[in-house]
């Protein structure tokens, strides 16, 4: 599969293991032009590349890194190697939906070579797309940054948003917005005439905890404030698919973007009430094959099975100090870890 960067004002194509061709579209591209735009929020530490890779085969269209720091990024390949790493495979390949058929979509398209004869006049192959997110309180360390990360993803996204202590008093995250008197239209506005492409928006304050009830009204209020220029992405309480189209319904946002529900949950955006088995699996195996920090692996595991343990068994595997641990307690209930790699 080609791993290139669509241009700016286009898509080109790319080439499956079965032969067919996926058209590669910038992410505002997507979320302009298909309906139900699943995005997987970007996590500090763990919307890494096996997390990514594995919600991508559940439904994700469009994947982010966790929040990088651009000045290390920029200056350090130390860093660049600890934060960022990508491969031809994490992306996944969907049949998406158009809002409105295309102009220069051919009603006899489903027929011709590289287009499946089953897809509909509405639908399109598409590979999935990589965003890269920043937290920079400098333009020039955000640029090289940039610079550097481009050819591996799809688009690069600035936070604005991380309300944690230590990233506003390192001016990064909300610190940005840390205006009170600037109106959130005046903010949407500013961004698109400085050029942005498309707009995430999480229903909270800085100072409201992320237990407290996400504002739809105030979303949805920044999807008029756009002015349909750019697309809006809502982020917040999207725990199960109701929630999700509640959220799509209420706010009329193009797109919805998920973190603690997809780590509860990686399979969510696919429909399941809670982490199938074999995404245990795909996970167990990609976290083995990409060499995943065990801490994070385990972290990762307690999330999408806690759900499912008692509060004994959660106990017994949060004393686990290895994977092989873990798979040897899994293997004594009768349950293999292992997936079947012929069919990965």
């Amino acid at each position: 599969m080609s791993d290139g960067n669509p241009t700016a004002t286009g898509a080109y194509n790319c080439t499956i293991p079965d032969g067919t061709e996926a058209e590669i579209i910038p992410p505002h591209d997507m979320l302009a032009r298909f309906e139900e735009v699943n995005i997987c929020a970007p996590m500090v530490r763990y919307s890494k590349l096996p997390f990514r890779q594995l919600v991508s085969q559940y439904n994700c269209h469009i994947t982010t890194t966790p929040m990088i720091l651009a000045k290390e990024f920029s200056r350090s390949a130390i860093a660049r190697k600890s934060d960022f790493s990508t491969n031809v495979h994490e992306r996944g390949v969907f049949v998406m939906r158009e809002r409105r058929r295309s102009p220069d979509t051919n009603p006899d398209d489903a027929g011709i070579e590289g287009i499946s004869s089953s897809l509909k006049s509405n639908e399109r192959l598409v590979r999935g797309a990589l965003i890269a997110q920043f937290a920079a309180s400098d333009p020039v360390h955000f640029a090289d940054a940039a610079e550097l990360i481009w050819p591996h993803v799809d688009g690069i996204d600035l936070n604005c948003g991380c309300p944690q202590t230590w990233a506003y008093q390192e001016r990064i995250g909300s610190f940005l917005l840390r205006k009170p008197e600037t109106r959130t239209e005046q903010l949407i506005q500013t961004a698109i005439q400085a050029g942005v492409s498309h707009i995430g928006v999480h229903g909270r304050t800085r100072q409201q905890p992320s237990t407290a009830p996400v504002s739809l009204p105030s979303i949805a209020f920044s999807v008029e404030a756009a002015k349909g220029q750019v697309p809006i992405v809502a982020n917040g309480d999207a725990w199960s698919m109701p929630e999700i189209e509640n959220i799509r319904k209420t706010t009329g946002v193009q797109g919805v973007m998920s973190a603690r529900g997809l780590l509860a949950n990686p399979g969510l955006f696919a429909g399941h009430e809670r982490t199938p088995l074999e995404a245990v699996k795909t996970f167990v195996h990609l976290s083995t094959d990409y060499g995943l920090q065990y801490g994070l692996f385990h972290r990762h595991l307690m999330f999408m099975l806690e759900s499912q343990f008692s509060k004994s068994e959660r106990y017994i595997v949060n004393q686990l100090q290895s994977l092989a641990s873990v798979v040897d307690y899994f293997e004594g209930r009768g349950l293999s870890l292992y997936p079947d790699t012929a069919n990965m």
